[in-house]
Order: C-alpha cells, then sequence, then structure tokens
C-alpha cells in the first residue's frame, strides 16, 4: 500500500500501520511525506519546492552574484517518485511486511552527494556557480554565433585533453591537470565561450563529436518532439490521445508498456479493499 497523507492521518482514521500489518503481517506499506514520520517537520505541509529550499539544493544554485533559485520543474517529485517505487520493491523482495519511510526533504538531500561530508569535514561550502561545477572545467551551456546554446562538459581527464584540443590550447599548461583547469577556470571558460561564439551550432557540434568531446545542443520541448534519437528509443510515447514520456527503463525480458493515461478516481479501490481486508 502506497499512501502519501501528512504524518498521523491514517493512524487518525483508524488504519495505521499497527492495524494494517494485524490483518495483513505480509503487507508493505509505503509512506510518503515532506518531512518523514517522525522529527520535529514530521507535521509541517511539505511540498517540492520546500525540500528543494531545505535540502542544500536552492542554495547552490543560481549565479555567484545572484539569488538562490528553485528548479523551474517539481524535481523533487519527480524524483521521491521513483524512489518510493525502489525502496517499496526492496521491501517486497524481503519478503517481510513493514513501513518504508520515504520523504521529499530527505531524497532531495541524497541528491546532493559529498557536500554535507565536504562541510563537516573542512568547513567549506559550494558557492553558486551557475551552469558550471567546483571540480569541472569548462562545463556550462554555451551561445554559438547563430543564438543556439550547446552544453560541454569535461568530466573526465581524457574528455577535458579533448576539449582542450579542439580549443587549441592543449599545449597550455595551465589546462592540462585537474587542479590547473579549477584554478584557471575563468580563462578556459573565457575561450569555451570565444569559440561559440564564432561558429554556429552545428559546426561546434560537429567539430566536438568528430573529436570525441562530450557535447550536446540545449533542446526545448518542441525540438525533443521531433528529435530522431528520442523518436528511435521510443522516449515519447502516445497513450489513448495522450503523448507522455515512455517508460523508464527497458526490459530485455519482461518489457513493460503504458496501459492508460491515467485511472479515475477510486477505479481500483474495491479490489483493492477487498484484496486487503481478506487477509
Amino acid at each position: 500500500m502506497v499512501e502519501n497523507f501528512r504524518p498521523g492521518t491514517l493512524e487518525r482514521l483508524g488504519i495505521g500501520p499497527d492495524v494494517l500489518l494485524k490483518r495483513n503481517s505480509n503487507l508493505v506499506i509505503t509512506r510518503v511525506s515532506g518531512f518523514g514520520q517522525t522529527g520535529p517537520y514530521k507535521d509541517r505541509p511539505g511540498f517540492a519546492s520546500i525540500a528543494e529550499s531545505m535540502s542544500g539544493l536552492a542554495s547552490i544554485s543560481g549565479e555567484p552574484d545572484g539569488p538562490p533559485m528553485l528548479p523551474p520543474i517539481a524535481l523533487t517529485d519527480e524524483v521521491t517518485g521513483v524512489v518510493a517505487a525502489f525502496a517499496t520493491m526492496v521491501a517486497l523482495h524481503s519478503k517481510v511486511g513493514q513501513v518504508v519511510d520515504v520523504n521529499l526533504l530527505e531524497t532531495m538531500f541524497q541528491m546532493m552527494g559529498p557536500l554535507i561530508s565536504v562541510y563537516m569535514l573542512t568547513g567549506e561550502q559550494q558557492p553558486r556557480l551557475g551552469s558550471q561545477l567546483p571540480y569541472t572545467v569548462p562545463r556550462g551551456v554555451y551561445q554559438c554565433s547563430d543564438g543556439k546554446w550547446v552544453g560541454v562538459s569535461a568530466s573526465s581527464d581524457t574528455i577535458a585533453a579533448r576539449v582542450t584540443e579542439v580549443l587549441g590550447c592543449a599545449d597550455d599548461e595551465r589546462f592540462t591537470t585537474f587542479t590547473g583547469r579549477v584554478a584557471n577556470r575563468e580563462e578556459l571558460n573565457l575561450l569555451m565561450i570565444k569559440f561559440c561564439a564564432q561558429r554556429d551550432s552545428q559546426t561546434v557540434l560537429q567539430i566536438f563529436t568528430d573529436a570525441q568531446a562530450a557535447i550536446g545542443p540545449v533542446l526545448s520541448m518542441a525540438e525533443i518532439s521531433s528529435d530522431p534519437h528520442f523518436a528511435a528509443r521510443q522516449a515519447i510515447s502516445i497513450v489513448g490521445a495522450t503523448p507522455m514520456q515512455g517508460l523508464l527503463a527497458s526490459l530485455s525480458g519482461t518489457p513493460g508498456e503504458l496501459r492508460w493515461e491515467g485511472r479515475a478516481l477510486d477505479a481500483d479501490g474495491p479490489e483493492i479493499r477487498k484484496n486487503l481486508w481478506n487477509h
């Protein structure tokens, strides 16, 4: 069973985990909330934007001289849904009836990677860097002469060497090492900006692709809807009359399918209640 009421709601309705597990000791109860089933914030209303604000994401998002920023989509909702599904499957695999406690705040906090470790061990905090990363240079989006944008990342020494070769600065000792590129971030980033500004996007994409350097166009939804790779991967499915994202993962032996656009309210309620109370 999956529910996303505020903590305590099931208990007030008389169907808390203790009651449900007494009726069905093998039941897995996944509870999705803003802040978890325990702790001083558990009774607060929680939404994706609040989790993104409190998890550290907003504090590192935005331009260096600008305010913290929130993502323009319900990012936490999407990620938490995947986490809840995964945790539920793990609990089912254990064959032990139990409660799975998933919340928006900690899901987003997990996405912060090593940032809490770095701070608690060294006192350092990651600053806002726009589209850049502290440890990857160059990394960001760059505008080409035709007004279109490309995304570039040099997240490994191998790729970084290819990028500097394309930029014509492979022999510059400032850019041959990880620490050198980070120390000379502004200079290398400026070379990247100039390179793109002097060429149209298709030329930039082709040069980087030929050099096996990591690059991709910044695509809008309009462009994605007609992109050949998305089409070949069936990343966009038509369900009923509604186009939507396809399945998140492709299974070779047991492929899934999207069966409906959306279920009517309580469509499965009678069957669920029957199965639940008959155990």
